[in-house]
């Protein structure tokens, strides 16, 4: 959550979480009329359902962004490779403009508004947090090597790991520009990232292109660090893209966002400073079985493995959290869709 207008909230998040085929068709929003919803869980377990998700200006898109329910700076489809030509049945699926998107949902409830940073005070070295959700149906059976079955429960992964590359964002790259190393998964996409101050620097969204993953995608899993200081590289326009994309996992900047915001002439108002220390206390919630160190009297864990599967924060059934037809938009996805955004 990224800004809050009376009992609005606008969400940051990447546009190829839309898929224009579903946002098309009838047939996966049979209880709502053929019109499309999807569904935004917060932090405390509610599910906020956003009707009429529809911008209506297709992929790839046409005409200036308005801010309505939906507002999307880029789209995905399934394109002809090489062309903007839209063919579903033998295309891939692919992403055109930016990508970015907001989506809006209303609530009387009081959530905290996540403060935006400035990517452009992150170096490279630096450590970035990124929170998410991954969805085990697009990863393959480590002994079978085959999809995945339907898996149910879903747990949220904090992972984290060093900026490797920069780059200046551009459309040609889909606004993709801060590189990192982590332990990302597939359906994490649209999670924020972090700063080391906690602060939120750019939306998650390309998984490094190095792991496999069931199905094929646009999104490549994670990827841990393996690369020594020299592996690093600097910032501008001379950086390959490809290179960094096939090694790094990638986010957007929200500093480019934020000018997309101004091309368009949408009135935000964003947050900058941390919240309260009673509002952080007021999140923290006891996770069970996790020992505490006799020295520190804290909880402790191994940092180096770059990610934490929170125990506490888990769907143990998303068929059943979510009403609406999800089962019919996974299955018609061979990797799995991510269509309903699960937030934190």
């Amino acid at each position: 959550i990224i800004a809050k207008t009376g009992n609005k909230y606008y969400v940051l998040t990447v546009a190829h979480n839309f898929i224009q085929r579903h946002l098309d068709s009838k047939q996966y929003w049979q209880q709502l009329g053929g019109i499309p919803y999807y569904g935004i869980r917060t932090y405390d377990g509610k599910v906020h359902i956003v009707k009429d998700v529809n911008d209506y200006r297709g992929c790839p898109l046409k005409g200036n962004p308005k801010l309505t329910v939906l507002v999307r700076f880029g789209c995905r489809d399934r394109f002809i490779a090489g062309t903007d030509i839209v063919e579903r049945s033998i295309g891939t699926d692919q992403i055109r403009g930016v990508d970015l998107a907001i989506v809006t949902f209303k609530s009387t409830n009081n959530y905290t508004v996540a403060p935006l940073g400035d990517p452009d005070s992150v170096n490279i070295n630096d450590r970035v947090y990124i929170s998410g959700w991954p969805d085990p149906e697009r990863e393959q059976d480590p002994q079978t090597g085959r999809c995945r079955n339907r898996v149910a429960r879903r747990q949220r992964r904090l992972a984290w790991g060093l900026v490797r590359g920069k780059i200046n964002p551009a459309p040609e790259h889909l606004g993709y520009s801060i590189f990192y190393t982590d332990e990302t998964a597939a359906g994490m996409s649209g999670g924020p990232v972090f700063d080391s101050n906690g602060r939120v620097v750019g939306s998650h969204g390309l998984g490094s292109q190095s792991k496999p993953l069931c199905g094929g995608s646009l999104e490549a899993g994670g990827e841990s660090d393996s690369s020594s200081d020299s592996d690093n590289v600097s910032s501008g326009d001379s950086l390959d893209f490809n290179k960094l994309q096939k090694r790094y996992s990638s986010g957007q900047n929200v500093n480019y966002f934020e000018s997309l915001l101004k091309e368009f002439d949408f009135d935000l108002t964003f947050r900058r400073e941390l919240p309260r220390p009673e509002v952080i206390k007021a999140g923290i919630t006891y996770i069970k079985n996790l020992e505490v160190a006799s020295s520190s009297g804290q909880v402790e864990f191994d940092a180096s493995e770059d990610v934490f599967d929170d125990p506490n924060d888990v769907v143990d059934d998303i068929y059943k959290l979510y009403t609406f037809e999800l089962e019919n938009m996974i299955r018609d996805e061979p990797s799995g869709g991510p269509e309903s955004i699960l937030l934190d």
